[in-house]
């Protein structure tokens, strides 16, 4: 009585299991079997009758996908040899006409006839399958490469964007996933160290290592430009699981960026050509306006036309008394003719220059005031009491003639003079 009470509640505990268990015995000469025990949920789960479920156990590879059914016999044949025990997770046509995904788990033993006594349970993974596919199609789906590698070196996630960016992932990579890859530095040609690749940095532990990189195989058309950052996986224990890199490709905008500096090199140095050359025309402008005349000896002439500024009268001074000083010049002429407007800066800037070519040692005179220049001047009252002007520049070369003249009579009084003095010297020395 206790032994069938106790069959009972055992046969209800099978029952109420959330997998479907049975037991089957299977002759390993034939590989005929036979049911031992089978939940009548396995029936439901296949979408089969309890009729075709207990006529032959083999008869539910009928429903099943003939990819994965073939997947199951192959392991059915090396655990009915081995008595290794068994997983295995395909697609079953239901009846309602659905896929659905179950997973099969067994256990073998070898009975005393030398039959094999297989132990498993079935479970409908249906759910955890769709989405496990949701998951990895959101991941395939990404324009960003994702890559996850195990400690084993496994890559259990290698999405479509990490094939298309960095190539198929390799096997037998030994660790060495710079040369593996075919991973360089961002120059081209320097192979990228491997123990500073992000990915096996954070498979090391390392928070957010990241870098940029240059990816070249086989696999790829051309180059590829990355930039990589990774994070460490770990399980609820905390011990890390596996290492994972994101990476983008930035090839485009990297050549972008070159030719945007290659552009901007072209440009400076066309900005640089066209200030030199205006530099030039300016300063040839200003030898064309601002011309020094050597008219006779000692004598420069430097006429003037048109607007009088501040930058004008600057580079004026320079030259003028640069050329005093080269010359030795003793007179200087500058003629107004080409000036038809004159303003108090004017003739500040006029003055100034006068008093700068006296300082040193030339005689500087006007010439060719206009008559409306003149009125100008008066109006606006400039002192002339140090100033001589003259009527136009024939008039100033006749005064630079004259100052020359005087000059050298100047100079033969002083020679006349020291000899009369020598005179009465020479006498007193022969009394």
């Amino acid at each position: 009585m206790f032994e069938t009470t106790k069959a009972e509640v055992l046969l209800q505990i099978l029952d109420l299991l959330p997998s479907a268990p049975y037991s089957t015995r299977i002759d390993p000469v034939t590989l005929k079997s036979e049911w031992i025990y089978v939940s009548p949920q396995v029936a439901e789960i296949y979408g089969v009758s309890e009729a075709e479920l207990l006529g032959e156990p083999l008869a539910l590879l009928k429903r099943m996908n003939p990819e994965d059914a073939a997947r199951l016999q192959e392991q059915m044949m090396v655990s009915l040899q081995t008595l290794a025990p068994l997983t295995w997770t395909g697609r079953i046509l239901h009846t309602s006409g659905t896929i659905r995904w179950i997973e099969t788990q067994a256990v073998y033993a070898r009975d005393v006839d030398g039959s094999i006594l297989s132990y498993g349970q079935v479970f409908d993974v249906t759910e955890h399958k769709q989405s496990e596919q949701l998951h990895r199609a959101v991941i395939d789906a990404l324009p960003a490469g994702i890559i996850a590698m195990t400690p084993d070196g496994e890559f259990p996630i290698y999405n479509n964007a990490a094939d298309k960016y960095a190539g198929r992932a390799p096997v037998d990579h030994g660790g060495d996933l710079t040369h593996a890859f075919g991973i360089f530095k961002t120059d081209g040609t320097t192979p990228f160290p491997n123990e500073e690749l992000p990915l096996l940095r954070s498979l090391g532990g390392e928070e957010a290592p990241e870098a940029e990189m240059i990816v070249r195989n086989g696999f790829l058309k051309e180059d590829c430009w990355v930039h990589v950052n990774g994070t460490p996986i770990r399980d609820e224990g905390g011990q890390i699981i596996a290492g994972m890199v994101v990476f983008h490709d930035i090839t485009r905008q990297r050549a972008l960026e070159q030719e945007l500096r290659t552009r901007n090199e072209q440009l400076a140095a066309s900005e640089e050509g066209k200030t030199v050359l205006i530099g030039r025309l300016r300063y040839s402008i200003d030898e064309l306006s601002n011309p020094i005349l050597e008219v006779w000896d000692d004598v420069l002439v430097m006429p003037i036309i048109g607007i009088v500024d501040s930058r004008r009268t600057a580079d004026m001074v320079q030259r003028l008394l640069a050329e005093v000083a080269r010359t030795q010049a003793s007179f200087v002429i500058v003629d107004l003719t080409g000036v038809e407007i004159v303003d108090t800066k004017t003739a500040d800037h006029l003055i100034k220059l006068i008093r700068k070519v006296e300082v040193v040692g030339a005689r500087c005179v006007l010439t060719g005031i206009r008559p409306a220049v003149s009125e100008t001047l008066v109006d606006i009252g400039v002192d002339f009491g140090r100033l001589t002007t003259l009527r136009n520049l024939k008039h100033g070369l006749r005064e630079a003639l004259r100052f020359a003249r005087r000059g050298r009579e100047g100079m033969r009084d002083i020679s006349l003079g020291d000899e009369m003095s020598e005179e009465p010297q020479m006498k007193r020395r022969r009394d």
